[in-house]
């Protein structure tokens, strides 16, 4: 059976050690003690330097405008190769959708592959995100099982598709703040007290 390690602190409130961004941006900052993300006309994303496959990872999540979609990025991929074997920065993998509510947070959604992986039959609307207020989001993966709550109320639990478990077996934990078709007008979403622990067979 496999057994789950010490919980690891993934963001201090101060620094960005174990972190590193997508694109050189700066979307991202420690604000009062939590990573605020700021909208642009690109989405970006701040991503940890380890890579995991079995974990079980907790945070806080505001959407300060409800009009910006945001994310949780697990076991995905930072390079895509091209068919000539060329490498370019792109991250793309299983997505825990967060958004405005109701809607699909909780639910995974496959960026970069322009699909959710949540089986259709499983992917139902929800209202558990309360909009402008912190929300507590769990995350349960082990093997090819994803478990996902919010505020303490299940959302996904379903084995992910074999082709999807062997496209990404592992890979890192990524913040995602979405573009936007209005650049101008920034909005932001905050993450706070982020803490994984892994488990070893």
């Amino acid at each position: 059976m496999a057994q789950a390690g010490d919980w690891q602190v993934l963001f201090d409130g101060k620094s960005f050690t174990g972190w590193k961004a997508s694109n050189d941006n700066n979307q991202f900052q420690a604000v009062d003690g939590v990573i605020q993300g700021a909208s642009s006309n690109k989405t970006h994303f701040l991503i940890t330097e380890k890579e995991f496959r079995d974990f079980e990872l907790e945070f806080e999540v505001k959407l300060h405008d409800t009009d910006l979609n945001s994310g949780v990025q697990i076991r995905s991929a930072t390079t895509r190769v091209s068919k000539n074997g060329t490498k370019r920065p792109s991250i793309h993998g299983p997505q825990v959708d967060l958004g405005k509510s109701p809607g699909r947070s909780g639910h995974i959604f496959g960026q970069g592959n322009g699909r959710w992986f949540t089986p259709e039959s499983e992917l139902k609307r929800n209202s558990l995100m309360i909009n402008g207020k912190w929300n507590q989001v769990r995350v349960l993966a082990k093997g090819k099982r994803i478990q996902t709550w919010i505020n303490g109320e299940s959302v996904s639990d379903f084995d992910i598709a074999d082709e999807v478990d062997k496209q990404y077996p592992k890979g890192v934990i990524a913040l995602q703040v979405h573009g936007v078709k209005m650049p101008e007008k920034v909005r932001h979403v905050s993450f706070r007290d982020l803490r994984l622990r892994t488990f070893d067979e």
